[in-house]
């Protein structure tokens, strides 16, 4: 596994995210349906870089190049924390809940508050999910609505992760560089990858 965050020295400038999942579109007079299904959710990443001297740039891209193949990691500066509140005890799940829900209970002894759009993710699941409403702030059981359905099984008192999400991506196996014509060669690199689930 390869981490590509930018406190490991990867010197992303710009991260577009796009969420692909099953959607419907239909006409006004429902004559016909057309349907783009994927068949799961995901995210998929496009990641730029700064303008950067071609030596370092260089062996940026051979680190992709040689993980074409392998799981990348990825932590976003600001998305991967939540704008919440998130107590030192945790916020854990509350009794066991079965996959393929898009509300889930969780519980703190402390104060804690999801906010929507927050990214969190289960402690038995590489995949990311986001929040889709907020939460109280207050101590205790609550109801935690997602949008998307979980997809593993949840076990009793296990913490889920709030700070620190860390997306699993694989490479689309394209690494666009450009260069600026001149003496330095200023180089900038494009990533595209899909989480991998």
């Amino acid at each position: 596994m390869l981490n590509i965050s930018n406190n490991v020295g990867f010197p992303w400038a710009e991260c577009s995210i796009t969420e692909n999942r099953l959607m419907y579109v239909s006409d006004s007079v429902g004559l016909k349906r057309s349907k783009r299904n994927t068949g799961v959710h995901r995210y998929e990443f496009e990641l730029v870089t700064n303008d950067m001297a071609m030596t370092e740039g260089r062996g940026i891209k051979a680190k992709l190049s040689r993980a074409v193949d392998d799981i990348l990691l990825f932590v976003h500066p600001r998305l991967s924390y939540s704008q919440g509140t998130v107590p030192t005890s945790g916020i854990k799940v509350v009794g066991s809940q079965s996959a393929n829900r898009d509300i889930i209970s969780l519980a703190s002894t402390g104060t804690w508050q999801l906010l929507a759009g927050d990214y969190i993710q289960m402690p038995n699941d590489t995949k990311v999910y986001e929040v889709a409403e907020d939460t109280l702030l207050q101590s205790g059981t609550q109801n935690v609505k997602l949008t998307s359905r979980i997809r593993l099984a949840l076990t009793n008192a296990t913490t889920v992760i709030v700070n620190n999400v860390t997306w699993y991506l694989q490479s689309d196996g394209v690494i666009e560089v450009s260069m600026e014509a001149s003496n330095n060669q200023d180089m900038q690199l494009v990533l595209k990858a899909v989480e991998k689930i």
